[in-house]
């Protein structure tokens, strides 16, 4: 059976407006460099616009001269040298503007991240399950990045155009009257067709960035997975999901590249048409002598500064769409609610016991994992939570730790619900060791330190000793500075979980998770970490989730869960007595040389 493709998320319509607003509302916090950006700006655009004039009348004075036969070298040499300090000081001008500019950019870049990264810390476990992480890591790389270049990019060719366009208006005003009004007249249809094709080509600008942030997905499985990939013969099965979010792509990429390109042809023949008219009335206009032959060179070539920054724009409308696009696309994230922690108080032991009370949760509200939940651990004591997979075990220590609200019910310490604590006061008391290990690209040392900040050097390797990883880290060359790559796949599972232990002992919290933590090792190792277990486990208060029963027997209560129900419960020999799940379970296992 292929794969069924990811569920994509409902599409919303691209809006300009709002993008426009976002990208607005991340310059004001740069008013003076703005301020100074703009100034840089009409320098350098004025003393371009002034230059065409000067050339004009050097051009002119070598026509007379070249007539009458009395050349004036040195104010033609006066108006050459003028026009050349005119360019370099556009040129100087123009480099501060764009330096001003980056600047601004990079630093609005910079904050960008850091608030995208911030958001994500801060998001509740199911705002971040429904986002992919390849999408979310098109956000913070891929949009940013196309927001600071179109940014630079539209803000570049909007101050220049729009100071130049000015500029040169007034100049040719200066010039001729009706050569001028010929030129303006047909700006008003080329910014109609521009305006026209980019509310048109919006929306797929915003899908192409959406189908990008999925195929960023699909290849971030690819690379994590490829394994697994590998071990089922599935090579062609990935292409085919890649091929299929390719192709999406490209198909947005295309029609938007398409449309917003469509304006740039338009505009090029206005501006072709300009110049025939131009040249034509001009002719008439020197025929008569109601203008000089350097005042039309000089017209000709305003008439070309009026119409290159109209052609720059719709040069650059693909950029300015997508810059567009990703402003929705990374407010979008931006504004979606932070977890809620409405309590300051905070929780610093526990001194009785924790309970739950008719706890109802479903990661959906049509189908509930677990199904009113009741029972009690007391301090110092070891329960153990077994059932089928997905019956709902880890949902329940999930829900501890308040990654998730419940829909109904209550979860205390002490008899006060912990929704009336700080979440990350309620989370300080627990230490977790998950079946699924993971690790920094860092060395052996940084890992277990995470456990610890403060710890020393000593207490780093007093826990690596007490979770029997020390022997086996002074066998690799570099010892505990060795480098883990970025999977972590330089040493083995075991050897992963047995650091990820070794970091939960070093922590000394209160409360301990144990997910399947000894899944991962061998029948040898996991009798030894079991005894490290048991005496990390003395006096704190314990949840241990397993599938081999062996690793339960030691525990004060044993909870067996099935669909989200307690179906067993007490200790071992009580479980063994009832004769049901357990007992059967046990036996099994046993036949099974499971235990």
């Amino acid at each position: 059976m292929a794969r069924k493709p990811r569920r994509a998320p409902p599409e919303k319509p691209a809006n300009a407006k709002q993008s426009i607003k976002n990208i607005f509302s991340l310059l004001t916090g740069y008013k003076l460099k703005l301020s100074l950006t703009v100034i840089c700006g009409i320098i350098s655009t004025v003393f371009s616009v002034i230059s065409p004039l000067l050339i004009g009348f050097a051009t002119t004075a070598i026509f007379e001269g070249i007539n009458s036969g009395n050349m004036n070298l040195d104010h033609i040499m006066n108006l050459l040298i003028a026009i050349v300090i005119l360019y370099i000081v556009s040129a100087v001008f123009s480099y501060l503007q764009s330096y001003l500019l980056l600047d601004i950019t990079t630093d609005i870049s910079y904050n960008l991240r850091k608030d995208l990264i911030e958001k994500i810390t801060h998001l509740s476990m199911g705002d971040l399950d429904i986002n992919t992480r390849g999408d979310i890591l098109s956000r913070i790389t891929n949009d940013v990045d196309s927001l600071q270049t179109g940014i630079v990019q539209t803000f570049n060719q909007l101050l220049t155009g729009v100071i130049t366009i000015i500029g040169v208006t007034v100049m040719m005003l200066s010039i001729n009257l009706w050569l001028t009004l010929t030129t303006i007249v047909l700006v008003p249809i080329a910014f109609l067709i521009i305006t026209y094709i980019t509310k048109y080509s919006q929306d797929y600008y915003l899908k192409q960035l959406r189908h990008r942030g999925n195929l960023n997905g699909q290849i971030e499985e690819s690379f994590t997975g490829h394994e697994i990939i590998r071990s089922f013969n599935q090579e062609k099965e990935s292409m085919r999901i890649f091929e299929e979010e390719n192709e999406k792509w490209y198909e947005q990429e295309w029609k938007s590249k398409f449309f917003s390109s469509l304006s740039g042809p338009f505009v090029h023949f206005i501006s072709n048409l300009q110049y025939v008219i131009i040249s034509v009335l001009g002719a008439v206009l020197v025929l008569q002598k109601a203008i000089s032959v350097g005042d039309i060179l000089a017209f000709i070539q305003y008439s070309k500064n009026f119409t290159t920054p109209i052609e720059q724009i719709t040069r650059i409308m693909n950029m300015i769409q997508t810059a567009m696009a990703a402003s929705e696309r990374i407010f979008e994230f931006l504004e979606i609610k932070i977890e809620e922690n409405p309590s300051k108080e905070q929780i610093k032991e526990i001194n009785d016991e924790i309970s739950f009370e008719n706890v109802n949760f479903g990661y959906s509200e049509d189908d509930l994992v677990i199904k009113d939940l009741s029972f009690k651990v007391k301090k110092g004591e070891k329960i153990a939570i077994v059932g089928e997979t997905g019956a709902g075990k880890t949902t329940i220590v999930k829900l501890l730790m308040r990654f998730y609200d419940l829909n109904s019910g209550e979860i205390k310490i002490d008899g006060v619900n912990i929704n009336n604590y700080d979440k990350h006061s309620v989370r300080s008391l627990v230490g977790m060791v998950l079946q699924d290990t993971w690790l920094f690209n860092d060395t052996i040392y940084n890992n277990i330190l995470y456990g610890k900040l403060d710890a020393s050097e000593e207490e780093v390797i007093n826990a690596s000793k007490e979770a029997h990883a020390d022997n086996f880290i002074r066998q690799i060359p570099e010892g505990y500075e060795s480098e883990l790559n970025e999977d972590a796949d330089n040493i083995s599972h075991g050897q992963k979980q047995l650091l990820t232990i070794a970091r939960t002992i070093l922590s000394n919290k209160q409360i301990l998770i144990l997910d399947e933590a000894t899944s991962s090792v061998d029948t040898r190792t996991e009798k030894i970490i079991q005894e490290a277990m048991d005496k990390l486990m003395k006096d704190r208060t314990s949840f241990i989730i397993a599938h081999r029963l062996s690793t339960v027997r030691n525990a004060d209560k044993i909870i067996v869960i099935e669909d989200g129900h307690i179906i067993e419960q007490g200790s071992h020999e009580e479980l063994l007595e009832q004769k049901g799940y357990y007992y059967n379970t046990l036996n099994t296992q046993r036949k099974e040389n499971i235990i």
